[in-house]
């Protein structure tokens, strides 16, 4: 064996040497890769699921608002309550629409919470539209229950002369 093939030999181990190298460092980029997209699904799920919360604790709020307001209602005096059947029946309907609400924001949050990144992606837009639909009930529910209250302030003022 002669000087050009101890050469060769040591140019055919460094390159072999060079390739495991090459390969480790393509596995680890791969592997970074694949944690830094888990760790943005991560991210973008529990940011997603905060939102859902807050729009369940917003149609809670507005639960208790309109309880309120019916028990309000169904605690007047009889010539009161019969000046006030509109608006009991809006609240009561109101009180209706919002635990369909409730349920589908319940469910929303369970079918997010086990979701797949590929299932993110696919139903978070027509998730977030169902929720957005949802907050903007509650805003004009809100502005109802408003509107009764002052409509019970004035009949109740009305009544009592």
């Amino acid at each position: 064996m002669g000087p050009s093939e101890i050469i060769a030999a040591l140019s055919f181990a460094v390159s072999l040497l060079s390739v495991g190298i090459s390969y480790s460092a393509y596995r680890h980029s791969v592997r970074a890769g694949e944690q830094k997209s888990r760790l943005a699904f991560s991210r973008e799920k529990s940011e997603f699921l905060v939102r859902i919360e807050k729009a369940r604790e917003e149609l809670d709020r507005l639960g208790e608002r309109l309880e309120a307001l019916l028990q309000t209602l169904n605690q007047a005096p009889d010539k009161l309550r019969a000046l006030l059947t509109a608006e009991a029946a809006q609240a009561k309907s109101d009180r209706k629409y919002l635990e369909g609400c409730k349920r589908q924001v319940s469910s929303l949050y369970d079918e997010t919470y086990e979701m797949t990144q590929a299932g993110l992606v696919h139903h978070k837009p027509r998730f977030l539209k169902l929720i957005e639909d949802d907050e903007q009930f509650s805003r004009d529910a809100h502005k109802r229950c408003d509107r009764i209250e002052k409509v019970i302030v004035k009949a109740s003022a009305k009544s009592a002369m």
